[in-house]
């Protein structure tokens, strides 16, 4: 799945005030990729729209969202065995209700529990940012940080907890400690009693008061660039400063500066694998920047050369990493995908053949064979994995509609004109926009019985 592709969907149907379109949209986005921020940021961007249009009454509220709760109920049975489950349960509760501290902070729990760690901190942010004046959200956010290794954010979430309620001795001892870790060998952050006073350098007061924001503007990212180059200058071995010099400069979309210095940081770390891995996720982002430049400048053939390129370059990434980790289904179905853009249909089936066993991935895995099978024309066994990935679906969800809109393709592609017309209608009569599956009908419709092939019945995607 290109969650790209699924956020810019989203992003459509946000501007067209299809609330309810949009959220179904980023709902399936997250469940294939919790931790993508973009993703977060739209959905929960749709639900509030939604929900400060209608502003539901409490009374509302607590029948609209009775199935959700219920959900939320029985997934909360497993929770401990299937976090994931519990999270999509959440997920559909704040559809209704995003605003909510218990169920958002339900929704990091088990992020945090599934190792989603960036979903877990985006819903410890959205309760603190409703919720003001609680401190559980913070704390869960100060901890959450930690484990990304934020610090300086880390400390501004226990800060802002210390100022609510003073005398709450989890945030008071976690600021401390946090304070420690951050800079007791640069500013003897320890004795400090307060954010204003941890230091007496105004340049490093100023740097910290920087990286504690969460929202930084150009100015300040420049700054807190100008300052790491200058640390650096000053330790020029130290490869923490060298990493987060790189972050700064990734901020800034300064991705051939950050990738020069990771590979330094490589040179004195080979074996370490997160730097390994974010060198290559820069050099993605670097690329599809470089790939945005030509669409945006008309140029259709360097726009398709970069697209080319992006696409063996994340193949290159993602087969690196399955190498490292071969049980981590989500990199596997991500190199699925990578695979079949680039025609490589026998090896995408065999990641796919990997992730179906994965109950999260089954679904699309099915879907995604069934394409690759209907790819290499054998439209049997195509036929059979989309039938698959229908199975235990309910409604007409965007999945619901891919597979179907897949299954009409592959009878088309065979000269089956009766199938495929019906497995269309089951698209139409509810979203006669979907794709151009107006134009399919039309066309299956006008060579009713027909039995000729691909060349008069499909139309290419």
């Amino acid at each position: 799945m290109d969650i790209n592709k699924f956020v810019e969907k989203g992003e459509e149907a946000l501007k067209k005030k299809q609330w309810d379109y949009a959220i179904s949209i980023f709902l399936e986005a997250v469940t294939f990729d919790p931790n993508s921020r973009k993703a977060r940021e739209g959905l929960r961007k749709a639900e509030l729209r939604k929900f400060e249009a209608s502003y539901p009454s409490a009374f509302a509220r607590s029948i609209t969202t009775l199935g959700p709760r219920m959900s939320m109920f029985f997934a909360g049975l497993g929770k401990k065995k299937n976090p994931e489950r519990y999270m999509i349960a959440c997920e559909r509760y704040l559809a209704k209700h995003p605003k909510s501290l218990p169920v958002n902070i339900a929704l990091g729990d088990a992020a945090d529990a599934a190792g989603h760690t960036e979903a877990a901190v985006f819903a410890f942010e959205t309760a603190a940012e409703h919720h003001p004046t609680d401190t559980s959200a913070l704390k869960r956010l100060g901890h959450a940080l930690l484990r990304k290794r934020e610090i300086r954010r880390a400390h501004d979430a226990f800060d802002r907890a210390v100022q609510i309620d003073p005398n709450d001795q989890e945030a008071l001892k976690a600021r401390k400690n946090v304070a420690a870790e951050a800079s007791l060998k640069e500013t003897g952050f320890e004795t400090a009693k307060s954010s204003r006073e941890l230091v007496r350098d105004k340049d490093a007061a100023a740097r910290i008061e920087a990286e504690t924001r969460m929202f930084r503007t150009g100015e300040d990212l420049a700054s807190e660039r100008a300052a790491l180059e200058k640390r650096l200058a000053a330790e020029p071995e130290n490869v923490e400063v060298m990493a987060d010099l790189a972050e700064a400069l990734e901020k800034l979309k300064q991705y051939e500066a950050a990738i020069a210095l990771l590979d330094r940081v490589l040179a004195k770390k080979p074996g370490d694998t997160a730097i390994r891995f974010k060198r290559g996720d820069l050099a993605i982002l670097r690329l599809e920047d470089e790939l945005t430049a030509a669409k945006q400048a008309g140029d259709a053939a360097k726009a398709k050369s970069k697209q080319t390129e992006l696409h063996q370059l994340r193949a290159e990434e993602f087969r690196r990493r399955v190498k490292e980790y071969p049980t981590d289904m989500g990199l596997r179905f991500k190199l699925g995908d990578v695979l079949a853009e680039l025609g490589q249909h026998d090896a995408a089936i065999g990641e796919f053949q990997h992730t179906v066993r994965d109950p999260k991935f089954k679904s699309e895995s099915q879907l995604r064979m069934g394409r690759a099978f209907a790819a290499k024309q054998q439209y049997d066994l195509a036929v059979s994995q989309l039938q698959k990935a229908l199975e235990g679906l309910a409604g007409m969800t965007e999945r619901v509609k891919e597979i179907r809109y897949a299954l009409g393709d592959v009878y088309a592609r065979r000269g089956d004109v009766e199938n495929a017309r019906k497995e269309f209608a089951h698209i139409y009569e509810v979203d006669i926009n979907f794709r151009d599956v107006a134009q399919r009908i039309a066309k299956l419709t006008a060579a009713p019985g027909s039995g000729k092939g691909e060349g008069s019945l499909s139309l290419a995607e």
